[in-house]
């Protein structure tokens, strides 16, 4: 299959980079688009994408919904006053993955669809150049009650399961055959649940879900708290696994309703095969480079999901990890405030299904690697650098300009000319930083 050479220290990537209106910096070749981490800071993040639609009163639909309301007084869950509501299109498309193009399944804004005269789904208006998958991050407040609308344009059959949140009927937990029926071709059906408990949450299809959530079925859910812990970022980080072996390149077509279902993908005997990695659908690229992009002093909080099979280790450099929540809850001493009592660590160790938030303070100003030290998942077909690695770069003030983070910094945090590169010398030669006496 096609492979890309990486290089992390390329001065392609690092020089070049200047603040202009409507970047924070603008990239020199050959980087074509810098993919930065998810913001998942607030509801107003996935209004202003246009993926969320808020109603100032409680505004059930369903029976399930009622259910739930009743459920949340029962437990002690205030109800926010508000409804969110998510309208989403299961469409059909293609992921390029390091510069191998896969067809994929996925969950899409409704309002983002155009539907072709052949059935299928076009996905429209995303930021991400790569293709759709994964779906649109559900973002509510604790105490909200959440609509999910699942509209079913694809050619398969799909459910939503809402995995994390316990306040939701059982007739709307998305699980084939035991929970509902599955939504077939041109269905829809409607979820609704009460945001709690707080945390990091997922969605995905509950219909032959180990083919389905490979084909790229999936999102998160994000529910706040308003007495979490006051952060300058609030960032999501998806990981997952792709095997060559189903992409385009290789002449793979899915299958669809009438065809028996798992054949290949998903499959246990390929679980062995992975040989590309993803960041939100990113493989690291030097066109497409995976970017931390913080200020000194400020408190970073991202929050890592594994939707792949495999686990992982992200290790962070130069930085110390606050572990604060495991699967939506708090992990003890922490209490909504990091301390040197919190579990620490440089790197985040995860599981498929598992989600972790961590917490760092932005203290050492340079450019750092955050990478999978599961070393073969920091490759694109075995090629170093790639997949699960990002860059953690400082940006500084500048005077005047504008941008999207305030018209006040530059790229000069990532400028090679501010952070040269280390230099080997010849054996026996003085170190090339050496101190002069």
């Amino acid at each position: 299959m096609k492979r890309i050479l990486f290089l992390l220290a390329a001065a392609a990537f690092l020089a070049g980079f200047a603040a202009v209106p409507s970047w924070a910096f603008k990239p020199g070749l050959p980087v074509k688009e810098i993919r930065f981490l998810i913001d998942v800071s607030s509801v107003d993040v996935a209004v202003k994408e246009g993926h969320a639609q808020v109603i100032n009163k409680v505004d059930v639909q369903t029976k399930g919904g009622e259910w739930a309301v009743g459920q949340a007084k029962k437990l002690g869950v205030k109800l926010s006053g508000k409804t969110v509501v998510y309208d989403i299109t299961a469409v059909e498309s293609t992921q390029d993955i390091a510069g191998v193009e896969f067809p994929v399944w996925a969950f899409v804004p409704t309002n983002k669809v155009k539907i072709q005269s052949d059935g299928s789904g076009k996905v429209e208006g995303y930021k991400n150049p790569h293709g759709p998958v994964p779906g649109p991050i559900i973002i509510a407040d604790e105490g909200d009650i959440v609509r999910v609308i699942l509209r079913n344009k694809s050619k398969n059959n799909h459910t939503i399961h809402i995995h994390g949140p316990t306040i939701i009927a059982y007739d709307h937990d998305g699980t084939m055959n035991v929970a509902q029926v599955p939504v077939k071709v041109d269905n829809m059906f409607t979820y609704e649940f009460v945001a709690s408990p707080v945390g990091t949450h997922i969605y995905h299809c509950h219909v032959n879900a180990n083919e389905h959530m490979q084909m790229g079925l999936y999102g998160a859910i994000i529910i706040h708290s308003k007495n979490e812990e006051k952060v300058d970022q609030d960032l999501l980080a998806m990981l997952q696994e792709w095997d060559s072996k189903f992409s385009m390149e290789e002449g793979f077509k899915p299958t669809t309703a009438e065809v028996k279902q798992s054949v290949e993908v998903g499959h246990p005997r390929g679980l062995a095969h992975y040989n590309l990695f993803t960041i939100n659908g990113n493989a690291w690229t030097d066109e497409y480079p995976n970017v931390v992009a913080v200020q000194q002093g400020q408190k970073i909080r991202v929050r890592f999901i594994n939707f792949g099979s495999w686990p992982h280790n992200i290790h962070l450099h130069g930085h110390t990890l606050h572990w604060v929540a495991w699967d939506g809850r708090n992990v003890y001493p922490y209490n909504n405030k990091i301390s040197d009592n919190d579990m620490r660590s440089d790197s985040v160790s995860i599981l498929p299904g598992e989600r972790k938030d961590y917490i760092f303070e932005a203290n050492q100003d340079a450019r750092w690697v955050w990478h999978c030290h599961i070393v073969a998942h920091a490759t694109n077909d075995g090629v170093y650098h790639g997949g699960l690695l990002m860059a953690v770069v400082y940006l500084h003030p500048k005077k005047g300009g504008v941008g999207p983070y305030g018209g006040v910094l530059d790229g000069s945090g990532i400028d090679l000319d501010a952070y040269p590169l280390g230099k080997p010398v010849k054996i026996g030669e003085k170190p090339f930083d050496a101190v002069k006496n």
